[in-house]
């Protein structure tokens, strides 16, 4: 028999169903030990104590085991220690079935070319989903062609124990967040098109894919949930198309910009955006076009996500004290002032979060090297507020002449399938469907926006096809705004006037991001429901017609 600090671990089958019981534990003498009289697997963890023969040589056999309760820490501490002993344990078979799992697992995300694998433990099961052009979707099966809904909480604790365990270089724990990554060797299939130089990616034609064996890259985080945990599998290998600029489909001033900026010596480039928008993808796609033999690149990231030819990469670890006691950390700043001493003329940040990271950021930039990073801000015009007001930069360090070059903001938003309809396509086909009312919404919309386009805006079909999984959206485009900062900017930023400053860009023409998705609406490649969703302010909404519809409310 296995005991530690008096739990049973000797049989498996009871440690499992203590495990997904998540409340409940036994003890080397028999006795029964809950935070809670209503766990959900408590009677059948007295019925196997109390029936089952081979339990410690019968030794428990007939007798009605004594059930006392504790605290929950105790429960949370012992939980740990079977699932770690259970992993332990595994023999060669059980690795493999865990393998296997994570192999089916993953191969699904990729097939479903998914973002992110969220994967959530609670008290009585475990939940599998994916994100999908940036939507979140239950996963009906896994790629072996078995289930995935309805998985006990046993099966996450188990392959969140393996990945971490087996997979990492960490130890699991259920109680403390922790980042790791691993690399598993999958099947994709790669689409190849016949296209024209200059031809916009929607009019490209898609001829056959070829499936390949590839080694995929996974970032894997866990956060202790209210009894469970959650792991998140994020992505890292590119599964499409290679990062490069001519593949976003931008237009041509916008690419001309973004190889201008990123041509120059020094300066300081800004790529926003919120969560999963594509921001160390545009990073990527920027760096292809540096000459990485004439020119130093070395990139700062936590953690390093994408592998690059001639980009060297250091994975920040700002939770790592550089000596133990220090009090130093390896984090950015820790990074930046190393590479004072490597020559490098192109210093990419994967984020900066705080004083330190955008101190050294800007000591970069204004020190003959180019520094690209990223942040999260809502619009171009919110970087300057962002790194003044929040990371405490002065304002006449962030308005210093020749310093900061280019902010940008983007978003990743859905794209309409082949299978879209034009206006005159869609009235029957949503008469048909009982979506009258949603035609109609959408005609309005697009009336009153691009009211000279109809005849080339195209809508979601409501029923999909095979292509999209009867979706009707199929993949992400991005849209865009920039700002390439002259002294007239500057001097806005130097006075904190962001309202003036954005009247200034209006008056100049500026294309907000707004505008972008106009352009996208009016070639037919999003659909304005959609698009309505993911793009603020798209729709014109004036306060004082708000508030009239308010007073009338209560007149």
């Amino acid at each position: 028999m296995q005991v530690s600090d008096d739990v049973l671990l000797s049989d498996k089958a009871l440690v499992r169903l203590c495990l997904d019981d998540g409340r409940t534990f036994v003890t080397s003498k028999g006795e029964i030990l809950t935070c809670s009289v209503d766990a959900p697997k408590l009677d059948a963890i007295r019925d196997y104590v109390q029936t089952n023969q081979s339990l410690c040589n019968a030794r428990f056999w007939g007798e009605v085991p004594i059930l006392s309760r504790v605290a929950e820490d105790r429960v949370e501490t012992m939980m740990e220690i079977m699932a770690q002993a259970l992993s332990l344990t595994d023999n060669e078979t059980e690795k493999s079935k865990m393998e296997q799992f994570l192999t089916s697992l993953c191969q699904a995300g990729v097939n479903a070319r998914a973002s992110d694998i969220h994967i959530e433990i609670h008290r009585s099961e475990t939940r599998f989903l994916l994100r999908v052009d940036g939507v979140r979707e239950i996963l009906l099966t896994f790629a072996s062609g078995e289930s995935a809904l309805r998985q006990q909480r046993d099966v996450g604790i188990r392959l969140a124990a393996y990945i971490f365990n087996k997979r990492g270089r960490s130890d699991f724990s259920e109680r403390d967040p922790n980042d790791d990554s691993f690399a598993i060797e999958l099947m994709t299939s790669e689409l190849s098109t016949s296209e024209t130089d200059g031809e916009p990616d929607d009019q490209k034609v898609p001829s056959a894919s070829t499936i390949l064996s590839k080694i995929i890259e996974w970032r894997v985080a866990l956060m202790p949930l209210d009894r469970g945990i959650k792991l998140t599998l994020r992505c890292l290998t590119p599964l499409g198309a290679p990062l490069t600029l001519a593949a976003m489909d931008l237009p041509a001033p916008y690419i001309e910009q973004l190889v201008y900026a990123v041509s120059r010596r020094g300066g300081g480039i800004f790529i926003t955006g919120p969560m999963g928008s594509g921001k160390s993808s545009m990073i990527y796609a920027l760096l292809e076009n540096v000459d990485r033999v004439a020119r130093s690149v070395h990139a700062l990231e936590d953690p390093v996500e994408f592998e690059q030819e001639g980009v060297c990469k250091t994975s920040v670890e700002p939770a790592k004290e550089t000596k133990s006691g220090s009090g130093k950390y390896r984090d950015y700043a820790f990074y930046a002032k190393e590479q004072l001493r490597h020559d490098i003329d192109v210093a990419p940040f994967g984020e900066i979060r705080d004083y330190a990271a955008a101190k050294e950021f800007c000591r970069k930039a204004e020190t003959g090297g180019l520094a690209i990073t990223t942040l999260h801000t809502n619009s171009a015009l919110g970087v300057p507020s962002t790194m003044i007001e929040q990371l405490n930069i002065p304002a006449a360090v962030v308005s210093a002449p020749g310093l900061m070059l280019l902010f940008t903001h983007q978003k990743l938003v859905r794209r309409l399938c082949e299978c879209a309809l034009s206006l005159d396509q869609a009235k029957d086909i949503y008469d048909e469907a009982g979506l009258a009312d949603v035609f109609e919404d959408k005609q309005n919309k697009l009336r009153t926006l691009v009211p000279d386009h109809l005849d080339t805006v195209r809508v979601k079909h409501p029923k999909g096809c095979v292509h999209c999984q009867d979706k009707g959206e199929k993949g992400r485009v991005l849209v865009m705004e920039m700002i390439v900062l002259e002294d007239g900017d500057r001097e806005f930023i130097r006075r904190q006037d962001y309202l003036g400053w954005k009247n200034y860009l209006n008056q100049n023409g500026w294309p907000d991001i707004r505008q972008h998705t106009l352009h996208r609406i009016r070639r037919g490649q999003v659909d304005i429901l959609s698009v309505s969703e993911q793009i603020d302010g798209l729709m014109p909404r004036h306060a004082d017609a708000i508030y009239r519809r308010m007073a009338d409310a209560l007149s």
